[in-house]
């Protein structure tokens, strides 16, 4: 799985991915997370299988959407579960928009 996550900053971003990349290989699941800026999004997204939104550039997310090719989902991260560091539940939401996204496509 490629995840991209859009943040304004890498700084806070990177302990996220850290902690996201910790669950998938406690589940056996090999990913793949990219940390990127918005500007640095127009490159790597038509291979992703999801694009995260940080909540630094939330305000942003129209413009992502625009971005990012249709088949992809994209999903703005939590405030909290961001700020808190909780990969855990990062990915699982991932996961969950993944599947419901592609269920909305096949109708």
């Amino acid at each position: 799985m490629k995840i991209i996550l859009v943040s304004y900053s890498g700084s806070s971003a990177s302990i996220l991915k850290d902690r996201m990349l910790a669950w998938a290989a406690a589940n056996m699941m090999e990913t793949e997370i990219v940390i990127s800026s918005l500007a640095g999004l127009e490159e790597g997204a038509e291979d992703a299988d999801i694009v995260l939104v940080g909540p630094q550039v939330r305000c942003a997310l129209a413009s992502v959407r625009e971005w990012v090719p249709v088949k992809v989902p994209v999903l703005a991260v939590d405030t909290r579960d961001f700020g808190m560091a909780k990969g855990d539940r990062v990915m699982q939401e991932a996961i969950a928009e993944i599947r419901r996204y592609k269920e909305q496509l096949m109708i």
